[in-house]
């Protein structure tokens, strides 16, 4: 429950900083999500905004200073950024946090598909272009795999 509680309370903090980093263009038109495309090894399209499983930021909100960095998150803001027609420098870094799977799907289980039943310990990423969220699963040290349809099966490790 009190997992439930902080993911909760941490998932209102992504959406106030995604209302307050967006654009401020009262245009109804300018917050439409893009539209999505085939990236090949993942699910296509963006997270249609916060979901229930929205990851928590790190801490206090901050992020590793390498993030942008690291290989796996690269890959992943190029995989956003191809999938929102973008450039990469306009993808931001929402939140990101070490997390315990609770099974194999890595929190983006499938219709019709098995998973190993056993803790994961891996990551969450999320990442923004203007109001659009892309989520981001992995298991510690594999890449991220986007997913399109989370669910809430993790709980945030320290």
């Amino acid at each position: 429950m009190r997992t439930l509680h902080r993911t909760a309370a941490l998932l209102a903090a992504v959406v106030l900083t995604a209302t307050a980093c967006a654009s401020g263009d009262d245009d109804p038109a300018a917050s439409t999500s893009p539209s999505p495309t085939d990236g090949g090894t993942a699910t296509a399209g963006p997270t249609p905004g916060p979901t229930a499983s929205a990851p928590p930021s790190t801490g206090a909100g901050t992020l590793p200073a390498d993030i942008r960095t690291r290989p796996e998150v690269a890959a992943a803001i190029a995989d956003t950024a191809t999938r929102a027609n973008v450039p990469p420098e306009q993808v931001v870094v929402a939140a990101w946090s070490p997390v315990t799977w609770n099974d194999g799907s890595l929190g983006c289980p499938e219709k019709g598909m098995v998973y190993t039943q056993a803790l994961v310990e891996g990551e969450l990423l999320m990442l923004r272009v203007e109001q659009a969220l892309f989520q981001y699963h992995s298991a510690r040290g594999g890449p991220f795999t986007y997913c399109a349809a989370p669910d809430a099966s993790y709980s945030v490790t320290s």
